[in-house]
């Protein structure tokens, strides 16, 4: 029944959820804090970006004509952007007429949750989103091996998208038929600076993109290659603007840094940490 409703009608219910989610931004941020760690402008960004992604997919089908929709979609949204990537996947499927399954990542899903009781205020049919939370390697996996599900939108993992992929493909020859997968996975972001930078700016982007959220974004950047000719100076203001960061409870303004995700998370960067104190040429914690 979805699929029928006129593209104008379903764009007014997504502008409405749009206003619903400014109405209780200071609810979202704090589930925003509370679950994924968020520092406060974090959370307020968090927020934002919600509501844009509502509005923008909103005004891409006001006024066009129906289409077929795809059919019941799987979206699979990460932890470390809770609200945001969760509404822009949701809100993408739901514009173009498509019944939604909504996953969000185990370790966020009341901020998710929250967000689909909205979008039900709003006027999407229950039956059109329905949240689905659980693990993925349980819940997960078997929305996407269902032959029932025409689509998968996913963001995290390459590993996880890989698993998808061949899911999806071998359902895909099984079938017959194609299903489209739309993925966003992480990568290994370098930034190269040469002589003609200007340092004080380097700095600043370079704590921005690394360390904002804690570091746990797919764009956050791993590698800085600086020139010979200004490495030493470079390096020496770093280590002078990481100094200044503050490390805390992100419900605190006075945080830089909140807490990563989860004790797997810290885990894993303490024994990365403790692996390159005995191979770096060079360290500094």
């Amino acid at each position: 029944d979805w699929q029928t409703v006129p593209a104008s009608k379903r764009a007014d219910a997504l502008s409405r959820a749009a206003e619903l989610f400014e109405d209780h931004q200071l609810e979202l941020m704090a589930l925003a804090i509370r679950e994924a760690g968020k520092s406060l402008p974090n959370a307020i960004a968090e927020v934002r970006e919600a509501v844009d992604f509502l509005r923008y997919y909103a005004e891409q089908v006001r006024g066009t004509p129906n289409t077929l929709a795809l059919g019941p979609v799987v979206c699979i949204s990460p932890w470390n952007f809770p609200l945001a990537i969760f509404v822009g996947e949701v809100s993408a499927a739901l514009a173009a007429g498509n019944v939604v399954l909504a996953k969000p990542a185990e370790q966020t899903p009341l901020i998710a949750y929250h967000a689909v009781q909205l979008l039900h205020q709003a006027g999407i049919p229950p039956a059109a989103l329905q949240f689905l939370p659980g693990r993925g390697e349980t819940v997960g996996a078997r929305l996407t091996a269902d032959k029932r599900v025409r689509g998968v939108i996913f963001t995290g993992s390459t590993d996880v998208a890989q698993i998808i992929n061949r899911t999806l493909a071998k359902r895909a020859v099984d079938e017959a038929c194609d299903i489209p997968l739309i993925a966003e996975t992480g990568g290994q972001n370098a930034m190269i600076v040469d002589s003609s930078a200007l340092p004080e700016q380097v700095v600043q982007d370079v704590i921005g993109s690394a360390f904002d959220s804690a570091g746990q974004r797919c764009s956050a950047l791993r590698v800085l290659c600086l020139q010979s000719d200004i490495a030493d100076k470079t390096l020496l203001m770093l280590r002078g603007a990481m100094q200044e960061l503050r490390i805390g409870n992100p419900d605190h303004l006075e945080t830089d840094i909140g807490p990563v995700i989860d004790a797997e998370a810290q885990h894993n960067l303490l024994t990365h940490i403790d692996k390159l104190k005995a191979s770096a040429k060079d360290f500094y914690q």
